[in-house]
């Protein structure tokens, strides 16, 4: 298990706001869209992709860049098949190196912050939470002599498939304290994975699906 850095120990941290722009993906992929890059002032070059392939059991997002451990998003099951084209937050699993993050959220919380995604990896406690739909935040609790940290980050314009693939949207990072490679890359991920569940709107949506759902294994008999 990996451990939190030790005293005295000369970590790179990030302050400053940065940005990272939509780009389009090779021909091979059928959306034209691959996910964002840009550069952080601090950390240097930093992308998340998630190439989307319509009629997939799996879906993957990965994060990578000069100054930040690689993270990778995974999920699998029927749900991420319809219209969705990045991994949702159901039966996911997030790895920073080789490393699973531990997450959990309460998908019956009434507000933003009942309905956060909470996740543990190593010695450090995150939550993220929805601001709005194309805005979220994700914070890291104090521990030690380390203070927190909170990361949020907006997308530009609409959301969409037709948006993101004209290649002229945008997120923007603004960071509240001092940012460790891991905390960037976690924010940076989330980018790449289905929030929707986590705002008002998408959390009742994602009930009715479950309802239905449960309703057709009943009468199936499954």
């Amino acid at each position: 298990m990996p451990s939190p850095p030790e005293q005295g120990a000369k970590v790179q941290i990030a302050t400053k706001p940065f940005r990272l722009n939509s780009f389009r993906g090779a021909p091979s992929y059928p959306s034209g869209f691959e996910g964002w890059r840009g550069t952080s002032p601090e950390l240097g070059d930093v992308s998340v992709t998630y190439p989307f392939r319509p009629g997939e059991y799996e879906l993957s997002s990965i994060v990578q860049g000069e100054g930040i451990p690689t993270v990778r998003y995974h999920t699998k099951g029927l749900h991420v098949v319809s219209g969705l084209f990045m991994p949702t937050l159901n039966r996911g699993t997030l790895r920073v190196g080789e490393d699973e993050v531990t997450m959990s959220r309460n998908r019956l919380g009434v507000t933003e912050q009942s309905r956060a995604l909470h996740l543990t990896h190593g010695g450090d406690e995150y939550r993220l939470w929805a601001i709005s739909r194309l805005h979220y935040a994700l914070a890291r609790k104090p521990s030690g002599e380390r203070p927190g940290v909170t990361v949020q980050v907006e997308q530009s314009g609409k959301h969409g498939m037709r948006a993101m693939k004209s290649g002229r949207m945008h997120l923007s990072f603004t960071i509240e304290g001092c940012a460790e490679p891991t905390d960037i890359a976690l924010a940076v991920m989330f980018s790449g994975v289905d929030r929707s569940t986590l705002t008002a709107g998408g959390s009742v949506r994602a009930m009715f699906a479950r309802g239905s759902d449960q309703a057709v294994e009943l009468g199936t008999g499954l």
